[in-house]
């Protein structure tokens, strides 16, 4: 219906795209179903799994093996990035089935890393996870390890927390490489399908023609002793021009099945040169007219359009699992076992009891095949996490301090008058914000019967000034360790910040703006 008079049309929505759609946007890496390679970053792995709800165990970098006994004890896993090569895939189909082990194969590309983390976790007893993860192992724990594969690509908490370290340009390179593999199945498939019909065609050719002409020996021969008229020649077309292979064997002009004299060397199916005029031979081709060296000939007429993209990096994981040290692959179909380890025992590690013994040589022998070779590798440890040690350590320190100061007001009310007996402004006898220690902390935590006993008994008053001084010393180590260790996890939290932000935004809206005031000219050109 037209519009009432007086009444101004409205204005079409403005619109960028082709035929007047609007213009695509980006994928949002919330939503997105995909997953993207993940950086060899503890700082990374960390905040994952601190977004997980795990506690008690943290991820750093192992810069030499030699440095592992000094790491903090125990390490639980290893984790190994390299990148993967075909050679690899002779790996997949060793190992067996474990029940005893939580093991899920990688289904979706590029989640190996998630894959990796999560055949650790599930792995390590008596390990704090959050009830999602919780849930999930027992969801999944009687699955095959494809099965539990599959179950990862459809958890949508940990492929979120995966994918919010990527970029809008991973997001758009992980479509363009799946594809771009695609693309390439469908060109393997194509040529596999032509290749069958033309084998097909070519049989049923030969059928056809072997049923026509079972003997070929057998035809008569001419009765005439006039020479054969020769055929017209067939005008020349442009697919005449095509040279193709004979399908059959060549044979000799010459009937004579012995050579006519004795420089003649007989070669059976050999030719013989046609005797005739000079204008019977076919010219030589004209020399070529360019001096340069010609090209060689590409023989590979079966290769494809595109070359396959080198391959990515990978994450496999090595921990010990009973006394056993397995290797837990996403890509292998079942876990793999290194070997044996324990104390006094023959096992792998030459009974040591270390597990790191058993997998140090493996590792070293694959470092030195990257020796010299444009390949990175990298290798991170699980190890326990010292602020859980720290912390539990600090809570046991202040409900003794606590219980010393109980027995000093029994033995002594104004004891705190005293020299010797004053109390430091940082120490904790109580609740403190700064460490998130409540009250209900300290009581949950247990001195043992026996060191309960020794400071209930005790009447001396200078020996339990003596061990209060020690007790408030110790404390100041676990508040330092503590501090730092924050420190690092503000350091995580803070790298992992800047990594999830987006500046590519940024960076095009301000470049949008210098060239709207006429500017990125004269930046370009400057």
């Amino acid at each position: 219906m037209p519009p009432k008079r007086g009444q101004k049309r409205k204005a079409p929505k403005a619109s960028n795209g082709e035929d007047g759609q609007a213009p695509l946007a980006p994928p949002h890496r919330d939503t997105w179903p995909g997953w993207v390679e993940m950086e060899s970053e503890p700082a990374f792995f960390n905040v994952m799994l601190k977004e997980m709800g795990v506690r008690g165990v943290q991820v750093q970098d192992v810069l030499d093996l030699h440095m592992l006994p000094i790491m903090p004890q125990p390490i639980h896993a290893l984790i190994f990035l390299f990148r993967y090569k075909p050679q690899d895939e002779a790996d997949n189909y060793t190992g067996s089935d474990q029940q005893h082990i939580w093991f899920a194969n990688q289904v979706p590309s590029f989640a190996c890393a998630s894959v990796a983390l999560l055949n650790i976790v599930n792995n390590i007893p008596a390990l704090t996870m959050g009830p999602e993860l919780r849930n999930f192992k027992d969801f999944t724990k009687h699955m095959h390890p494809l099965t539990r594969g599959d179950a990862i690509d459809g958890f949508d908490f940990v492929r979120r927390i995966h994918n919010s370290f990527a970029r809008e340009s991973d997001l758009l390179n992980a479509d363009l490489h799946l594809k771009n593999k695609f693309d390439a199945f469908k060109r393997r498939e194509g040529t596999a399908k032509a290749r069958a019909a033309k084998a097909a065609k070519k049989a049923a050719k030969e059928g056809a023609l072997s049923e026509t002409s079972p003997n070929i020996a057998t035809k008569p021969e001419r009765l005439s002793g006039r020479n054969k008229k020769p055929a017209a020649k067939a005008p020349e077309t442009p697919s005449s021009k095509v040279s193709t292979p004979r399908s059959g064997p060549t044979y000799s002009v010459d009937s004579s099945p012995e050579p006519d004299g004795d420089g003649d060397d007989f070669k059976p199916g050999s030719r013989k040169k046609a005797k005739g005029k000079a204008e019977d031979v076919p010219k030589a081709a004209p020399s070529r007219r360019s001096a340069r060296t010609p090209k060689p000939r590409d023989t590979n007429v079966y290769r494809s359009e595109a070359e396959e993209p080198e391959q990515g990096f990978h994450f496999i994981a090595y921990m010990p699992i009973g006394n056993h040290v397995w290797k837990l692959d996403g890509l292998d179909y079942y876990p793999h076992d290194m070997g044996t380890f324990g104390a006094g025992g023959n096992g792998s590690d030459g009974g040591t009891g270390d597990w790191l013994h058993v997998v140090a040589p493996t590792l070293e022998n694959r470092m030195a095949q990257y020796a010299g070779a444009d390949i990175e590798f990298n290798i991170m440890a699980v190890v326990h996490d010292p602020v859980a040690t720290a912390k539990d350590d600090l809570l046991k320190n202040i409900k003794r301090l606590q219980a010393i100061d109980k027995r000093l007001d029994v033995v002594f009310d104004d004891w705190r008058a005293l020299d010797g007996a004053e109390t430091m402004k940082d120490t904790i006898t109580g609740i403190s914000l700064e460490f998130e220690i409540m009250q209900s902390h300290i009581d949950a935590v247990g001195l043992g019967p026996e060191e309960e006993k020794r400071i209930s008994e005790q009447d001396n008053f200078m020996e339990l000034i003596k061990t209060r001084q020690s007790v408030i010393a110790r404390q100041v180590e676990l508040r330092g360790a503590l501090r730092l260790s924050d420190t690092t996890g503000n350091d995580d939290e803070e790298k992992a910040r800047h990594r999830r932000h987006d500046y590519g935004r940024f960076v095009k809206g301000w470049l949008g703006a210098l060239a709207d005031e006429s500017l990125l000219g004269d930046l370009v050109e400057g």
